[in-house]
């Protein structure tokens, strides 16, 4: 296992079409995000470690990963296509990911994708994923702005947390 930053967040990539995955890696990097990629639900673990120390992985199954992504330091957040290689789609990975709970099931999960059915979406949204993007409509950089903005409103929350049980203590 490669050890992260604990400053530097961490973002699971799934997504099919090789040269977006590669383009979302630089775009998620240059920002300063850890990156871990998967084109598929289905194929095997093959973690290979970058120079950067982001990883490249595949997955087997959905159970493989959540099994994997527990034995990471840490994911802080999820991208996700809807279509991905294999049998098994993004929304199966949401409905399983989620059932899982515990921390997983907090952790924010952005679907980017051109499959814009209004059904397809409802379907995301009724499985807590924290915001819908349709590909064609947005730009990688708004994207990871916006994911920014959320990791870091979490961020202030947990502190104003730690901040308010701290004053109890001292009263």
């Amino acid at each position: 296992m490669i050890r992260k930053s604990s400053k530097k967040k961490t973002i699971l990539v799934l997504e099919d079409e090789q040269p977006l995955l590669a383009a979302i890696n630089a775009k998620l990097e240059k920002s300063g995000f850890g990156v871990i990629a998967a084109r598929s639900v289905e194929q095997t673990f093959n973690a290979m470690p970058k120079k950067n120390g982001s990883v490249v992985f595949s997955v087997a199954s959905i159970t493989l990963a959540i099994q994997y992504l527990e034995s990471l330091e840490k994911v802080d957040a999820i991208w996700l296509d809807h279509h991905l290689l294999g049998e098994e789609d993004g929304l199966d990975f949401v409905k399983k990911f989620k059932a899982n709970g515990g921390r997983w099931g907090k952790i924010p999960i952005f679907v980017v994708s051109n499959a814009a059915s209004p059904k397809t979406i409802k379907s995301y949204i009724a499985n807590g994923v924290s915001k819908y993007y349709v590909k064609s409509d947005h730009r990688l950089d708004e994207i990871i702005h916006e994911i920014e903005l959320v990791l870091n409103h979490q961020k202030t929350q947990t502190l104003g947390s730690v901040k308010s049980k701290t004053r109890e203590g001292q009263k």
